[in-house]
């Protein structure tokens, strides 16, 4: 696996992934498909403070991951939001651990002291695959969100640099 700094050329590959997600899951809340310059928006508005970087495994594109702010507001500035995102066909192989090591390593150089991941209730997969690396579960939203005619919870986890 290699996880590479993510390029212009690279967005469509990863605009697809996002959008799978987006048409088939509560992973995302999105209700509707991304275009380029969303995706950009939404996973790398400040490239100065923030990362989002490219997964390849035999040189073919497989995920993305990134660190966001968590809030615009200065005092939160040693916090950022943390996403990973995989084909559907390279989930549940063992990649996740390996990418989420390398944005905390990222997290840490960069001096944020706070890691934190939003995820659908629902989601039990994500929040396992969180608890299962040190995240503690930091809070709970009932009905935050409205995704397929339903009503969803998400749930907070956090882990400290």
């Amino acid at each position: 696996m290699v996880i590479s700094v993510s390029v212009t050329d690279e967005i469509p590959a990863l605009v697809d992934i996002y959008n799978h997600y987006v048409r088939n899951t509560t992973v995302t809340f999105n209700t509707q498909e991304v275009d380029g310059k969303q995706f950009l928006d939404a996973f790398y508005a400040d490239k100065s403070k923030y990362t989002l970087h490219t997964v390849y495994v035999d040189d073919k594109i497989i995920g993305f991951c990134s660190l966001n702010p968590f809030n615009k507001k200065e005092a939160y500035r040693r916090s950022a939001y943390i996403s990973i995102y995989l084909d559907p066909s390279s989930t549940g192989k063992g990649l996740g651990r390996d990418i989420l090591k390398f944005l905390e390593q990222q997290a840490m150089d960069m001096g944020y002291r706070s890691l934190i991941a939003l995820i659908s209730k629902e989601n039990v997969t994500s929040c396992s695959f969180f608890e299962k690396n040190g995240y503690l579960r930091a809070g709970e939203l009932r009905q935050a969100g409205e995704k397929f005619g339903r009503l969803l919870d998400v749930v907070y986890y956090q882990k400290l640099n």
